[in-house]
Parts: C-alpha cells; sequence; structure tokens
C-alpha cells in the first residue's frame, strides 16, 4: 500500500489504486505547447525591430502611400487631467495595501458566515435584489425620471414574484451552502493547494505571454488609418492622432489565435485540475469510517497526485471541451449582438431562437462536464465513462436538484461576493475621503477616494469570488458524494444525507391510507433517517 493510499474498507466509494485513462489527450495538449513554443521561436528569430524603435509620431517612419486609410480612429490620450496617478499612489498606497490585506479576513468571514449563517447570507442576498432596484426606482422618481423609475419599480416586483415562487429552492440552496461551508473547513487544505495551481498556471503562461508579444512583432510600419491619406497626422476632425500604426503579418496574426487557445485550454486545465482535488478531497472525508471527525492524513495531496497522473489525461480532454464550449458561446454572442442591430424580420426571429438554443446546448455541456470531473476524482474513471454515468445518475433522480444546485447557489455567491466587496470597497473609499477631503495638500482628494475603492474592489472581488468558486466546488462534490450513496442504499454522511433528504426527487409519490408505505419516488435506506431536522449538520443554521 502506498503512502497516501487509504485502507479499502474505509472509503467504499473512492478508488485509490487507478491507472492512466486518456493519455492521448495528454499528449494533444503536450503537442499544442511544443508547437506553441517552437513557432514562438521562429517569431523571436523573425522579429522586425522596427515595431519598438519606430517614432509613431514621426510622418517620415510611415509615408502615405495611394490606397492606404480608412478604419477606426485611435486617439491619443487627453491632456490636463487634474488626477496624477503618482499622488494617488503616494498618498493612498497604504490605504489600498492594508485595504487588500484585510480582504483576506473577509474572505474568512466570508466562509464563517456561510457556515454559521447560511440562511441569513441567503436572505440577505436574495433580498437584496429586490431592494437595490426598489432604491433605484426611488431615486429616479424623486429626480424627476418617471419612466426609468417605473422600470425599476417592475424589476423589483418581478424579483420579489419569482423568488416568492423558488422560496422552497431557496431554502435548498441555503442549507446546501452551509454543508458545503461545512465540507470546505473539514478539507482547508484545498484552499492553500488551489492558490499554488493557480499560482502555476500563471507561471507557466508568462513564456507563452512572452512568445506571443515577440511574434506581434512580425509585421510593419504603416500609415495610421484615422488619418484617412492625410499628409497630416490628424483625423478628419482635425484633431490630433498618431502618425503610424503596427499592422502585424499573417504570422503574428495567427500565432495570436493559437496562444489564445493554448492560453484558455491551460487555464481551464488548471480550473478542472482544482475542481479534480477539491472533489477528491471531499469525497474522501465524505466516506471516511464512522465515527472519525476528520479522513487519513494525505486527503489533499492524494487527489493532488490522481490529478497530475492516472487522471491527467482525462482533464485535459475535459478541458479542452469547455475550451471549446466557451469559445463556441463567445462566437454565439457575437453573432447575437450583430443579430439584434439588425432589421427585425422571420429571419432574424428565426436566427436569435436558434442562437438561443445553441447558447443553452454549450452551458449544459459544461455544466455536464463539471460533474463529470467530479465522478472522474472519486472513482478514477476516463472522462466519457465519466460523463455518461454522471449524466445517467441526473437523469435518473435529480433533475430537479440538479437544476437547484447549478442555478440557485451560484447566485447567491455571486450576489454575496458582490455585496461584501462592494461594502468593504465603499467603505474604505469614504473613510478616505472623510480624512483627507481637508488636506490643502491633496488637489483631487475626492477622484483619489473613487479610485481607491474601485482598485478596493476588484481585490475584494477577486478573494471573495476565489473563495466561493471553491465553495461551490465543495458543494458539487457532496452533491454527487450523496448521490453515489443513495444509489448504493447506504448512508455516510448523517448529518448530511439529513439535509439532501429535503431534495425534492421526480415523480408523484403514492402512499397508503396508514402512511406506512410508499412507491414513486425511490426507495431509501432501512437505516436512513427520515426526518430532516433530526440531524443537523454541525454548523449549519435550520432556515
Amino acid at each position: 500500500m502506498g503512502r497516501f493510499d487509504p485502507p479499502p474498507p474505509a472509503i467504499p466509494h473512492f478508488v485509490a489504486n487507478r491507472v492512466p485513462k486518456d493519455r492521448a489527450w495528454a499528449v494533444l495538449f503536450g503537442l499544442l505547447w511544443a508547437v506553441a513554443l517552437a513557432l514562438g521561436a521562429y517569431g523571436v528569430a523573425h522579429k522586425n525591430p522596427a515595431a519598438f524603435t519606430t517614432d509613431y509620431s514621426d510622418p517620415a517612419s510611415c509615408p502615405i502611400t495611394p490606397g492606404r486609410g480608412r478604419g477606426l480612429s485611435e486617439r491619443l490620450t487627453a491632456k490636463g487631467a487634474e488626477w496624477s496617478p503618482s499622488q494617488f499612489v503616494h498618498l493612498a498606497g497604504s490605504w489600498l495595501a492594508v485595504s487588500a490585506v484585510a480582504a483576506l479576513a473577509l474572505g474568512w468571514a466570508f466562509l464563517a458566515l456561510f457556515r454559521h449563517n447560511s440562511g441569513l447570507m441567503t436572505r440577505v442576498t436574495i433580498w437584496s435584489q429586490v431592494l437595490i432596484p426598489a432604491v433605484l426606482g426611488v431615486v429616479m422618481l424623486v429626480s424627476g425620471v418617471l419612466r426609468g423609475g417605473l422600470l425599476c419599480f417592475g424589476v423589483a416586483a418581478l424579483a420579489a414574484f419569482c423568488f416568492y415562487i423558488w422560496r422552497d429552492q431557496i431554502a435548498l440552496a441555503t442549507r446546501l451552502l452551509g454543508v458545503s461551508a461545512h465540507a470546505l473547513t473539514a478539507n482547508s487544505g484545498v484552499i492553500t493547494t488551489t492558490i499554488l495551481l493557480n499560482l502555476a498556471s500563471f507561471l507557466a503562461l508568462i513564456p507563452l505571454w512572452t512568445l506571443t508579444v515577440f511574434a506581434l512583432m512580425n509585421g510593419e510600419v504603416v500609415p495610421n488609418p484615422a488619418r484617412e491619406g492625410s499628409a497630416k497626422c490628424a483625423d478628419a476632425q482635425g484633431q490630433e492622432v498618431l502618425c503610424c500604426t503596427w499592422a502585424p503579418n499573417s504570422f503574428a496574426q495567427g500565432y495570436a489565435a493559437l496562444s489564445m487557445v493554448g492560453t484558455l485550454w491551460t487555464m481551464l486545465l488548471a480550473n478542472q485540475i482544482r475542481v479534480f482535488v477539491t472533489s477528491g478531497a471531499v469525497a474522501q472525508w465524505y466516506f471516511a469510517p464512522a465515527g472519525l471527525s476528520q479522513p487519513a492524513k494525505g486527503t489533499t495531496l492524494r487527489s493532488l497526485r490522481h490529478a497530475l497522473g492516472p487522471s491527467f489525461g482525462s482533464l485535459c480532454l475535459s478541458s479542452l471541451v469547455l475550451t471549446i464550449a466557451q469559445i463556441m458561446r463567445d462566437a454565439i454572442e457575437r453573432a447575437q449582438q450583430r443579430n439584434s442591430q439588425e432589421q427585425f424580420s422571420l429571419g432574424t426571429l428565426i436566427t436569435a431562437c436558434l442562437l438561443c438554443v445553441a447558447q443553452c446546448f454549450w452551458t449544459v455541456i459544461e455544466y455536464l462536464t463539471k460533474f463529470a470531473t467530479v465522478l472522474m476524482a472519486i472513482t478514477g474513471d476516463s472522462f466519457l465513462t465519466a460523463g455518461r454515468a454522471v449524466t445517467d445518475l441526473l437523469a435518473r433522480n435529480f433533475l430537479d436538484a440538479f437544476a437547484s444546485t447549478i442555478w440557485f447557489t451560484p447566485l447567491v455567491i455571486r450576489m454575496a461576493c458582490f455585496l461584501l466587496a462592494a461594502g468593504w470597497a465603499a467603505l474604505s473609499g469614504g473613510a478616505y475621503y472623510t480624512l483627507h477631503r481637508g488636506n490643502q495638500l491633496e488637489a483631487t482628494p475626492g477622484v483619489n477616494a473613487a479610485v481607491l475603492a474601485v482598485c478596493v474592489y476588484i481585490v475584494a472581488q477577486f478573494v471573495l469570488s476565489f473563495l466561493g468558486g471553491v465553495l461551490l466546488s465543495c458543494l458539487d462534490a457532496v452533491f454527487i458524494c450523496w448521490a453515489l450513496d443513495r444509489d448504493s442504499q447506504s448512508v455516510s454522511k448523517p448529518e448530511v444525507y439529513a439535509v439532501f433528504q429535503t431534495v425534492p426527487l421526480p415523480g408523484a409519490v403514492i402512499e397508503q391510507p396508514d402512511g406506512d408505505i410508499m412507491y414513486g419516488a425511490g426507495q431509501r435506506s432501512e437505516t436512513a433517517p427520515l426526518n430532516a431536522s433530526q440531524y443537523p449538520p454541525p454548523g449549519v443554521a435550520h432556515v
């Protein structure tokens, strides 16, 4: 038995000893990088130094030739702005540093709130989506904008109506988020591992981005199209513009496209590894022997070893599917924008419907890929095998629960991240302005406070979104673990099982008059608790 292999009876559904799967896709990923590095070396060898040595403000660097010109204008940055970046860094740099560090504490509070007060967090995030448009409506009515105010009130009323209809699903999402926070607390090493994975993926992409910069130096200096053939460095309105611009050649454009695909595939692969490692660690905690509050040590490292070893090819394939899905969704969004700008007709209506269907299709592919990765982390199956198995699992029993987990819980997480980040940014900017508005040596305290608030929001949103993503990955893993438990008629974690007992199951339930026998809603284990409130999970508040 290896150093990281647990005793076989301890984890019934988690497979410890695995064989490599889908190795061809790992080879394809390696070939993509090899081609990118080889072509990048060619781009470095054939770069045109004029890209950085040319004086783009000198018309002699790019004399006008017939047939050139016509395009988008490139305006120079407006001169004479009062706000000074150097002054902002000098005066507000320490504030930004302290606020960024405090954002880590905000992230800890974020997890603690979901663990101990998931009901409160859910209610706040849900009602904020009703109150925010309502408050905007009041402000618009007071300002005399009648149509805008009525529109905001309509949005608030529609949100309130929808949330009332979906109140059962929202209550379920609340309990599920509490379970997810509890699972993450029991596997806190996942956070450190995820941070290191993100850092490693960023460092791995630096050579590719550097080679892309050199590849884009393959081209020539041409007159700025904004000049529209004029000998002067000015646009049609007479405003000054740069005389020259850089035109990458076909090799540079092709390499940029290859670099974009490689970057997207690598980033999504890192994300899939994160989901895999999180799911594997949570599964080992979930299926740990009864009476143990923690699974055996090394669970996160064991999952990481599986991700970078036997399942690396499967993760390359799953991330490639996500890469294709993302590219297709971006293309569909651009097509939708173009279609919306055309004159309305039957053709545009049919096109809009087809694009909507295509968007839904790729969205479903993304969600099924995510759950297939979770199952791969537990069983070690190949991607296609895990995809078929998890699709059958969801289609057989859990379509309603599937909808609840993929819609309401991310909604709550995203809104909670936004509210906490926006609140912390407003507090930081407001405190800065209050203390600095009387400083005669500071020319623009209001602008500095606004810039500080924006920077703090970006940092806090990044930290909270990262933790929210890990929290959702824990929820997906616990969800699949419970599904495996239910399929095998067993209960590994009674306190978690009690929460998932409230998940709506498809099909009518037919009950005998005495209430002792029922069928049509699936089977329950003889040892399964029938009352969800009997086993509240540790730290999970009732709704």
